[in-house]
């Protein structure tokens, strides 16, 4: 049986699963923190206009998604210098830290403008740490899990997409288990200790990892890059922006078809609230499925064949989603349908991971990860928005959709190393 189809051993499973713990928090923070909006801009942002206040609040979320390539860049160096292991260590620590204190900041009518400043510090700390948690662990499982690398790495994008579910789950609970005046006063800190204790948890597991072994092999032989994001400009730009356009189907179809559609189909479309929460919920789930199975299939196919297949599914079929939402369709279908097609993305994230040589791959990973959802993905909302108002056309977000999948096709089409991607799954990356 060779390499790419062999069986993952139990330990190795367990490794996998210890190492997707940070992405998994990084999605649970990221929909926690929306979640808990309304109540954090009546605690840290309060005024007499409820919109301002919770712009603000949405803005001070914004800042830690948009720092994010910074800390890829600053931990991309650290773990191509000095080691996986230490970073990977350090990155879930901050990010475990910074969400617990989020839950134990004084409010503004306790310390006046101090309580905004700190949630704004620890915004920019979670932010910075999680630009280095989902490539540190690309680059970890790349590296150290040398057989099925297709599954190994849709089990790590699944585990991220059952943190966005899995918030949504402690969310309703809090809502059911409490009174709201109870969740105004201190319940909505509860999520944050409970992220917090969840990322602690995760640090003192990662403490007894083992140090990437051909990342052993570089500091043996004294090649590390004294700066890997030189060399990564000087040698691999073309890679680069392949990189970054190879994220950005992924990054633009989650947060526009499962981020922005609740506002969408419930405040311009007029879909009951509940429908709208439990059909997403459902989709977010059966989209951590069609991961796995994507993740498999990318060991047995040629991975560029997949990249055309799920790219050109985007372009094809963005429109349609969108009519079918204008129209009245049934949500809960589309919503099954939309995770078939963020699901299916998983070999833009495959190739990313062992599109780099070792020695500046944690940086490589790091930087077209971060600047492709931070371009890609934080910028969709806004941009959904504008095409609507522009065009006066409800289904106009699906033409930003199409151009994110069409990217991706060309990255596909252009990159010459996607020619050998699947001799590169099948033995240890140089």
């Amino acid at each position: 049986m060779s390499n790419s189809t062999a069986n993952l051993s139990r330990e190795q499973l367990g490794l996998i699963f210890i190492t997707s713990m940070g992405g998994f928090l990084e999605l649970y923070d990221f929909i926690i923190y929306a979640l808990m909006a309304p109540y954090i801009a009546d605690q840290f942002f309060p005024g007499h206009d409820t919109y301002t206040s919770l712009l603000t609040t949405f803005a001070t979320f914004s800042i830690g998604y948009l720092v994010r390539p910074l800390g890829g860049v600053v931990f991309g160096h650290l773990g191509d210098r000095f080691g996986r292991k230490p970073v990977f260590v350090a990155t879930v620590l901050v990010m475990a830290l910074s969400t617990f204190l989020m839950g134990c900041l004084p409010t503004y009518s306790q310390i006046g403008i101090w309580a905004p400043l700190m949630l704004v510090f620890l915004r920019i700390l979670q932010g910075f740490s999680i630009g280095g948690e989902i490539p540190g662990a690309m680059t970890y499982l790349s590296e150290t899990v040398h057989q099925r690398r297709g599954l190994v790495v849709s089990l790590l994008f699944s585990a991220l997409t059952n943190g966005i579910l899995f918030g949504s789950l402690v969310n309703a609970f809090m809502l059911w288990w409490l009174p709201e005046n109870s969740m105004q006063e201190w319940g909505w800190r509860v999520p944050f200790w409970l992220g917090g204790t969840l990322g602690i948890c995760s640090y003192i597991v990662r403490k007894h990892f083992q140090e990437s072994g051909l990342f052993l092999q570089l500091a043996k032989h004294k090649t590390r890059s004294a700066v890997p994001l030189v060399q990564l400009l000087q040698q691999h730009r073309r890679k680069l922006l392949a990189g970054v356009l190879l994220a950005a189907p992924g990054a633009s179809s989650i947060t526009l078809l499962f981020l922005f559609t609740p506002g969408y189909l419930t405040k311009m479309l007029n879909y009951p609230g509940s429908d709208v929460a439990l059909a997403g919920g459902i989709g977010i789930f059966f989209t951590s499925l069609v991961t796995i199975v994507a993740g498999h299939l990318a060991d047995l196919l040629p991975v560029r064949r997949l990249l055309f297949a799920a790219y050109g599914f985007i372009v094809l079929f963005s429109v349609p989603v969108f009519y079918w939402y204008e129209t009245g369709a049934d949500v809960y279908r589309v919503m099954l349908f939309s995770g078939l097609m963020v699901g299916s993305l998983t070999g833009g994230l495959l190739t990313l991971s062992i599109l780099f040589p070792v020695i500046v791959r944690y940086s490589g990973i790091a930087f077209c990860y971060n600047a492709g959802y931070a371009l890609f993905g934080g910028l969709t909302p806004v941009i959904a928005m504008a095409l609507i108002g522009w065009s006066d056309n409800l289904q106009a977000p699906a033409w930003y959709l199409m151009t994110s999948g069409g990217l991706g096709l060309l990255a596909a089409w252009k990159l010459p190393a996607l020619h050998n991607t699947n001799s590169a799954l099948s033995s240890s990356p140089k």
